[in-house]
């Protein structure tokens, strides 16, 4: 823990030419490639730099070490989750309540049991490169994708919008993880989506002011 808080998670230089920008996309795809092939534990820069055909060198060219690489990673991957919710959120955009709770249920899902594998790969390395953190961000952004299109729904009114979108993202994201951690498969998606649409459909509807 104390060596970790010395580490910079931060990426040398952001790509700002099409050449770099592709660099950088083939070492995020070899990442993921290698955190399936054989986790988090063993992943290595030489391993990942090897995967996407580049050379050691270059790959520090852009992160200091694979702590960097793989906190660059899971906040693409977090991105990629809040873009999917802004895409549900403006198609969703003055629809009824019961509609869009049942979208936005339905946009979580699909963004994480698209690339279930990718999921559950980012799942090991949070606990090392300051993970909450990231999460907490990605979640405070999808938040205000979810209150924007709360506020035009024209049959509900919330005494605290923010609030109440904020509550839909983590139990959203909450059960979603729990989920796609079980290797069980106790909880299938369509299983899943059955309680998760009732849940918000129900938390929406109680929060609503004269609801």
């Amino acid at each position: 823990m104390v060596a970790n808080q010395n580490r910079s998670f931060k990426p040398r230089k952001r790509p700002v030419q099409a050449r770099s920008e592709a660099t950088v996309s083939a070492l995020y795809e070899a990442s993921i490639q290698v955190l399936l092939a054989v986790g988090y534990r063993r992943l290595t820069t030489t391993r990942v730099a090897e995967r996407a055909g580049v050379s050691v060198g270059t790959l520090y060219q852009y992160f200091p070490n694979r702590e960097a690489l793989i906190t660059s990673v899971i906040e693409r991957y977090l991105e990629g989750i809040s873009s999917s919710v802004e895409q549900a959120c403006h198609t969703l955009s003055g629809h009824p309540l019961d509609q869009v709770a049942t979208g936005l249920v339905d946009a979580f899902i699909a963004a994480k049991w698209s690339h279930i594998d990718v999921s559950r790969a980012m799942h090991e390395p949070l606990g090392e490169v300051s993970g909450a953190k990231l999460v907490t961000t990605a979640a405070s952004k999808a938040a205000g994708f979810v209150a924007e299109v709360l506020k035009k729904c024209p049959d509900a009114c919330f005494p605290d919008v923010q609030v109440s979108a904020h509550f839909v993202v983590l139990a959203c994201s909450s059960l979603l993880q729990a989920a796609v951690t079980d290797h069980t498969n106790a909880l299938n998606p369509e299983k899943l989506r059955g309680h998760m649409r009732s849940m918000v459909r129900g938390y929406l509807r109680e929060t609503c002011e004269g609801g």
